[in-house]
């Protein structure tokens, strides 16, 4: 009987070992598609507000405040059509 829950046992971990190996690559990647998106007027990109996130940081730098950014702002972007 303990022979059994020993071969259960150890098949089980085997499989939930391989079950992570398999996903490790697929959390490290990016998607390719919203690397290359372009913002329209029906559907903006939307990124990171850097010039109003380097406001703070500066402000708070002259003030002597450490900021943390737990949700970054964010703004949408609509590219300009080529004619």
């Amino acid at each position: 009987m303990n022979a059994k829950y020993c071969a259960v046992l150890v098949a089980l971990a085997a499989l939930s070992l391989s079950g992570c190996k398999t996903t490790e690559s697929a959390a490290m990647a990016r998607p390719d598609d919203a690397a290359h998106k372009t913002g329209t007027p029906y559907d903006p990109r939307i990124e990171v507000d850097a010039e109003y996130v380097s406001h703070v940081q500066k402000l708070a730098l002259r003030r002597g405040v450490y900021v943390r950014w737990v949700n970054k702002p964010h703004k949408r972007v609509v590219d300009q059509a080529e004619q």
